[in-house]
């Protein structure tokens, strides 16, 4: 399936549809419906589920297989390549090198030579990373001495990089220009520091992109975490490895506290519950205390405040946002 909004195109494929034979993957390359080959590895049935964002200057892949061989293709252009393995084990090889990448490691492939494989003998989860040269270069010298090179999973521009690739799995945010830009700069900034950017080159990208990426890390950890009762600043803090005071720091830089962010997910997904036919014979005390709200009465206060409604009345239709 293929959506295109602005100047995001989001491509969509499973291949679950396909007929299990050696030939059907391949043949999706050579059509032109998916940027890379892909050989069947081994007996057992090969899949393949990805989806593919592509804008200007940025290709973000995140993808599933199994018993599958990826084949690089030369692309018109200079362009670097950022391969994660996430979760799984992945052999990567090119010239007669091989190397195992597994849970977080990654490798920098680049177009110059497209004679390089990936092979997932077994279930992983993949993530990879286009974009040009001329975006890290100046960050980065001597790329080339970094292609075809472990990077460990503990680096911590790569950890950022993983925890930034559930933010921008958000297609609405990528569909608005001023947030694509954005988006884009970040991930320049956060490949740069994966890859070892140094001095004055890792001051610039860590001040321009590091606190923001965290925080947008931070707000989604919060956003799937609204159902916990107990949810607090020092959990959140210890899961994105930050401390309390530095989290604080990051939501003030926006003008608001954490509280308050909680708070307004909070009664937001309230809102959009109440307003939804299929929680109709919900109660609200349960739809309340399903978000996190300990206090009924708590919630229907803070409710009023922020819809001038009750939650009965935006549930009946009489109250407005």
């Amino acid at each position: 399936m293929v959506t295109s909004t602005s100047d995001c195109t989001v491509v969509r494929f499973s291949s679950g549809a396909l007929p299990e034979n050696g030939r059907a993957l391949e043949e999706l390359h050579e059509r032109g419906l998916l940027p890379t080959r892909f050989i069947r590895y081994g007996n057992a049935a090969a899949r393949v589920d990805l989806v593919n964002r592509t804008m200007p200057g940025l290709r973000i892949l995140t993808a599933s297989y199994a018993s599958v061989r990826r084949e690089g293709v030369r692309q018109e252009g200079d362009l670097l390549y950022l391969c994660m393995t996430l979760t799984g084990t992945t052999v990567g090889s090119r010239g007669g090198r091989e190397m195992v990448l597994s849970d977080g490691d990654a490798v920098l492939m680049t177009n110059e030579e497209a004679a390089w494989t990936m092979t997932s003998p077994s279930s992983v989860n993949i993530a990879g990373i286009r974009l040009p040269r001329s975006a890290i270069a100046p960050l980065v010298p001597k790329l080339e001495n970094i292609t075809m090179q472990r990077i460990a999973r503990d680096t911590g521009g790569l950890r950022l990089l993983r925890k930034y690739l559930d933010v921008v799995a958000d297609d609405e945010a990528l569909a608005v220009g001023a947030s694509q830009r954005l988006i884009v700069s970040h991930f320049y900034d956060l490949v740069a520091l994966a890859l070892g950017a140094n001095g004055d080159a890792k001051a610039l990208a860590a001040a321009r992109t590091v606190g923001a990426v965290r925080l947008a890390a931070i707000k989604a950890d919060i956003v799937a975490n609204l159902d916990d009762g107990n949810l607090n600043a020092t959990m959140v803090a210890t899961r994105n490895r930050v401390t309390v005071r530095y989290l604080h720091k990051l939501f003030e830089s926006e003008g608001i506290t954490y509280s308050e962010f909680v708070l307004g997910q909070r009664l937001a997904r309230a809102y959009h519950h109440l307003r939804n036919p299929l929680h109709s014979r919900q109660a609200i005390s349960t739809i309340a205390f399903n978000l996190g709200f300990n206090d009924l009465s708590y919630f229907n206060r803070a409710f009023r405040r922020r819809y001038n409604a009750t939650p009965s009345e935006i549930r009946n239709g009489a109250g407005a946002k």
